[in-house]
């Protein structure tokens, strides 16, 4: 069986047992997914954005659908005004193609400026958009941890985690995250993924399946 079938294989499942959407995040997809996208239709996005998408996710849109059900609370789709800071596209959308820059996590927290109470006075150095350059913001899981593919430089095709809201930096999207984050609140979630890999936009969503899939079976067993 091909990747792109047992991914639908396994989201069906998930659809017809978590039919009470216990699964964080589903209740805002319900598991649908909107229409795929045509070869000319991706073709048109990736030259106006002179990218070319990374070849899973090409085939998820192809194949699976642009967007919908998926981590967190659920997937983008490539409109433009989902996966592309609504400022970046206004003022500067060559973002995109930019490489990405990160190999390991990162977090220098030295580039925001408090004050002697500990007050927060500039914190733009921290936030800089060079930071998320080359990478389409594909899922929101809440309490400002957003998942981000990397399209452009070393780690394109990889999941990375811009969780710097929380002062957590920027970092990649690893199995202990998605394991930290599918078993613990969000709100206590304080991943360290030094050493750990990216996973690819496959292996993530795989993982968020199986997982989620995992929680469901045990849920119904109790």
């Amino acid at each position: 069986m091909n990747k792109v079938l047992q991914l639908q294989k396994k989201l069906t499942q998930l659809a017809i047992l978590d039919a009470t959407f216990e699964v964080f995040g589903s209740e805002s997809h319900q598991y649908q997914l909107k229409p795929c996208l045509s070869n000319k239709e991706i073709q048109v996005f990736e030259s106006r954005y002179n990218i070319t998408l990374p070849s899973e996710y090409k085939n998820f849109l192809l194949e699976i659908g642009n967007g919908g059900a998926g981590p967190g609370y659920g997937l983008s789709g490539i409109e433009y005004e989902d996966v592309i800071p609504e400022k970046l596209y206004q003022e500067n959308y060559e973002i995109l193609s930019k490489p990405f820059s990160l190999t390991e996590a990162w977090n220098d927290l030295d580039l925001i400026v408090k004050n002697n109470t500990d007050f927060v006075i500039n914190n733009d150095a921290y936030f800089d958009d060079k930071f998320i350059q080359g990478t389409l913001t594909i899922t929101n899981y809440g309490c400002g941890i957003y998942g981000m593919l990397v399209i452009t430089g070393e780690q394109s095709g990889k999941i990375w985690i811009d969780d710097r809201t929380n002062d957590n930096g920027i970092y990649p999207a690893s199995l202990s995250f998605c394991h930290a984050f599918h078993d613990t609140d969000p709100d206590d979630l304080h991943p360290n993924n030094n050493e750990e890999q990216p996973l690819s936009f496959y292996d993530w969503y795989e993982d968020w399946l199986n997982r989620s899939l995992h929680q469901i079976r045990q849920s119904l067993e109790t």
